[in-house]
């Protein structure tokens, strides 16, 4: 099959870049604002295929400046969007280790026994730190709290809805199409086939979908991503070789909860000195709890999991979370080479967006 242009992958950064897209196919008459390059006298053909059976598929959440959410939709309200709410409180803890399971070093054990000997002179509580300054790159005043597959699945009715952008969910893209240096589409991956990817009842082979732009939003570890990594390489001096995986839980809070809609809360120092968390309050009495373990830390006895439940156990936290109930949890994979990691955002007949292209800052939020 012949498209314009296709996009692998549907998320946040895919998300922007057809909602802006979309915009420019036609003009105000309803008249193509360019012809499309296989079906003469239409509006340039696009097609994006995301592998997750929905496109509202997933529990990450996320805090926000919104900069490129409000670029693309000027004058947004978080109200129109499920799940959503402006970030109203920021706090940034340092978690003390209240029983004394993570390996810390003895300058940290002695830093400890300081903040807790002189806890009436500070803003402690259950061993927690309140630290008087958020930096800058955390700051999120004005910001969103935002459930991403909420906001992708609001994001993705809008596109669909003047018909001239198709998003097919429940198709995973299996490889590029390279020729002679060339990205000229994709194929997507046989449907109907047994664990062993041998053919079984209902066998479909992989179509091509072959097009003049290939925009690879794949995320992270996608496989067109690693693919194209593999084929063209990185520029001079980039690898990624620093990653982080994201385990968080998705929790109905008690009844008389004190945290409210909008609350953020970052954290660092536990389960472990170089593990960060967090908490996010949506609204409906709906949060947001995990962490980031990074591929550079080396214990081979804990699990991210396991460092999780270590985590919401905190008293700082458990006292907020203690009656409520686990909705659903899940992991993801953070690319955080930064700059780094960035490989070629463009080349012949391909374009990288998203986590893949090293672009996204995972702290900031942008």
């Amino acid at each position: 099959m012949d498209v314009d242009i296709v996009c692998v992958g549907f998320g946040p950064a895919a998300g922007g870049f057809l909602t802006t897209l979309s915009r420019h196919l036609v003009k105000e008459d309803g008249a193509p604002a360019v012809e499309s390059g296989v079906m003469p006298g239409l509006p340039p053909q696009v097609v994006c295929y995301e592998r997750a059976d929905g496109i509202g598929f997933g529990v990450s959440g996320v805090v926000t400046r919104a900069r490129g959410i409000r670029a693309s939709f000027p004058g947004i309200d978080p109200s129109q969007i499920p799940m959503a709410a402006p970030v109203t409180s920021e706090k940034v803890l340092y978690l003390l280790d209240p029983v004394g399971a993570s390996r810390r070093s003895v300058a940290l054990r002695l830093a400890d026994r300081l903040i807790r000997a002189l806890h009436p002179l500070l803003p402690f509580e259950r061993d927690a730190l309140e630290l008087p300054y958020i930096p800058p790159f955390l700051r999120k005043h004005g910001g969103m709290l935002l459930s991403v597959g909420q906001f992708n699945q609001w994001v993705g009715e809008r596109i669909m809805t003047d018909g001239l952008i198709q998003i097919w969910p429940g198709t995973p893209v299996g490889s590029a199409l390279i020729e002679d240096g060339w990205v000229k589409g994709v194929r997507l991956l046989d449907q109907g086939v047994d664990k062993q990817g041998n053919p079984d009842a209902g066998y479909m082979p992989g179509m091509d979908i072959r097009a003049a732009l290939t925009v690879i939003a794949d995320g992270p570890v996608g496989a067109v991503g690693r693919q194209i990594d593999e084929q063209f390489g990185m520029p001079p001096g980039h690898e990624q070789r620093d990653w982080a995986v994201g385990m968080k839980m998705v929790v109905q809070l008690p009844e008389g909860c004190a945290l409210r809609p909008g609350t953020v809360l970052h954290t660092f120092g536990y389960p472990e000195p170089e593990i960060f968390g967090f908490l996010y309050v949506y609204p409906d009495r709906t949060a947001s709890v995990g962490i980031f373990v990074p591929s550079w830390f080396q214990n081979p006895v804990r699990t991210s999991y396991r460092y999780l439940q270590h985590f919401v156990l905190h008293p700082y936290l458990w006292r907020h979370l203690e009656g409520g109930t686990m909705l659903s949890w899940g992991a993801k994979t953070l690319q955080e080479s930064g700059r780094r990691g960035e490989p070629y955002l463009a080349g012949n007949g391909y374009a990288r967006i998203g986590e893949g292209s090293g672009s996204t800052n995972v702290l900031t939020g942008s």
